[in-house]
């Protein structure tokens, strides 16, 4: 009897053990995540609310107030229909619209992001190599760079919430055993990020379908037969093969899918998206454009130096040139190794040379997004990072280095937290309208939904460009043709940028030509925060032009 309770306790005491384990994960990852959303909410303060991130949050607030489908609305070619914005209405419910609505938005987005990148790069590994492969991955996304890389990463939704689903995707690849439903969910998501973002299909659904397709031909000698025996193989090797082939086909399918969703929202009167530009470049720009993707790596990671002197900045953009070099290591060591990797490692790996080579051969990576195109190398290169280099630290004893490197990113983190938001132009000129009781106008594209939205909606600013003709037009991106209703709105004053005028069509001289052409001499003029307020009299959509797909870089 004492040798029966002995046992007993051996062996359910390690499962008690296990089980309290069990949780440990969990629970470190949701500290850190508390952790990470208080530092990157006050990083994401310091980066004012422009208005390609501002048109998400009206949209956002339209939706919420019974317009689900934004009828009416002609969007950019990504709609974050099925990303951002419904992330937006649960803020927008709880805490109104906002500048802070916005700010919440993109540093949970970036918390998710970082825990997703290490949780992916832990995998099923245990132990202490679980617990490098984590802190690698979170090492490197850690402390985005303030300035441009902030901007890329804690600002606008551009992109950067679409890693976030794609984390999912991975993570159920690479947890789940081969099942019936793991190619389903995997397609349900890759068409519902689809919909909101047509980046998907470029890294998810194309690296998806290249290492499925990689591994069925690698065993295409099971097909070897004579021709009687040919049904009989294809019927085995489908049975042995059916889990790369149906992740495939639903790859392939959730294409079609979102294009079917945006369609019948178009057909059942819900918002219209701008077509996307999928210009290639010419070939004798290529080789300008590689160098334009290196430094826009170089953004994301935070570590872009070129240019700039040395001084403390560089400093730190040359302690993240450590993660660059970590997730390139990384790639090529999966590239290598992509036989005998796992099917994580080899889609991690296609998808970061899919993303070097498209953003390298579109139109003008420089001008249509950015760094913004590329977002997704921080994530897949951090992810790449933890999974493949952290057994070979652990087993070569050079934790010390990674304790340093880490340090180095949690002073820069630290660094970043306590900084000061610079002053916000633009919600200086909402509260000057306000407080002169100017409701309703119109400003050049990154000034008006800014301004609407850094004002709670108590001011409303429409956007508004120089056409062909050098009228005064609305703008057909991120709008509402209501918006331009002499019949619903009065619009009585028109904002510009008192030096720099952006994207808009025209010079400043230009812009007051056609201003004083269109809408006749102004009533007063007034300037604040850097801006030109001119007031008129009159209605001034009695005389906006016809709107055109303009407005925005």
């Amino acid at each position: 009897m004492a040798i029966t309770v002995l046992r007993t306790r051996e062996t359910t005491e390690p499962a008690v053990g296990s089980h309290r384990r069990r949780w440990v994960w969990p629970a470190a990852f949701a500290a850190a995540g508390l952790v990470l959303l208080a530092g990157y909410l006050r990083q994401a303060r310091m980066v004012p609310v422009m208005s390609d991130g501002a048109s998400n949050a009206l949209q956002a607030w339209d939706m919420l107030h019974g317009n689900l489908l934004l009828h009416g609305w002609t969007l950019t070619d990504l709609s974050f229909y099925t990303i951002d914005l419904p992330e937006y209405m649960v803020l927008e419910r709880l805490h109104g619209l906002n500048p802070g609505t916005a700010h919440v938005a993109a540093a949970l987005t970036y918390t998710l992001m970082v825990i997703g990148a290490a949780a992916l790069a832990k995998g099923r590994a245990r132990g202490r190599e679980g617990v490098v492969r984590a802190l690698i991955a979170a090492g490197i996304m850690l402390a985005p760079a303030l300035g441009p890389t902030t901007a890329t990463l804690i600002s606008d939704p551009d992109h950067t919430a679409t890693q976030v689903p794609l984390l999912i995707i991975w993570m159920i690849l690479d947890r789940a055993r081969p099942r019936w439903w793991v190619p389903a969910a995997v397609t349900v998501v890759l068409a519902w990020a689809q919909v909101a973002d047509p980046l998907v299909a470029y890294e998810g659904v194309l690296p998806l379908l290249v290492v499925c397709a990689i591994h069925l031909y690698r065993r295409r000698d099971l097909l070897s037969a004579r021709p009687d025996q040919l049904p009989v193989r294809l019927a085995e090797y489908l049975r042995m093969f059916w889990y790369p082939l149906s992740l495939a086909v639903g790859a392939a399918f959730s294409a079609g899918a979102a294009a079917l969703a945006l369609r019948l929202i178009r057909q059942a009167g819900g918002f219209a998206l701008t077509p996307p530009d999928t210009t290639f470049a010419p070939v004798a720009q290529l080789y300008h454009h590689v160098w334009v993707t290196a430094e826009s790596v170089l953004v994301v990671f935070g570590a872009d130096f070129s240019g700039k002197q040395l001084n403390v900045h560089v400093a730190v953009a040359l302690v993240h040139l450590a993660g660059v070099t970590l997730a390139g290591w990384a790639t090529v060591r999966g590239l290598r190794r992509f036989a005998d990797a796992d099917l994580v490692v080899r889609i991690l790996a296609v998808t970061m040379l899919v993303l070097l080579a498209a953003y390298t051969i579109s139109g003008d990576p420089n001008a249509v997004g950015g760094p913004h195109e590329i977002v997704g190398v921080l994530p897949v290169g951090a992810a790449l990072a933890g999974r493949l280099l952290a057994g070979q630290f652990v087993r070569d004893r050079h934790l010390a280095l990674l304790a340093v490197g880490l340090a180095c990113y949690a002073a820069i983190f630290a660094h970043n937290v306590v900084q000061q938001p610079a002053q916000n132009a633009n919600s200086e000129l909402a509260a000057w309208l306000r407080a002169h009781d100017l409701g309703y106008g119109l400003a050049t594209y990154w000034n008006a939904s800014s301004v609407t939205v850094d004002s709670g909606g108590g001011v409303e600013v429409r956007p508004v460009n120089r056409n062909a003709r050098g009228q005064v037009a609305a703008v057909k991106r991120d709008s509402v043709p209501s918006w331009y209703d002499p019949r619903r709105h009065d619009a009585r004053f028109l904002v510009m940028p008192g030096t720099h005028l952006g994207c808009s069509n025209g010079t400043r001289y230009q812009w007051l030509s056609s201003v004083n052409a269109g809408f006749g001499p102004p009533a007063a003029s007034y300037r604040d925060a850097g801006f030109l307020v001119l007031v008129w009299s009159g209605n001034l959509l009695e005389h906006v032009a016809k709107p055109i797909m303009a407005g925005a870089c």
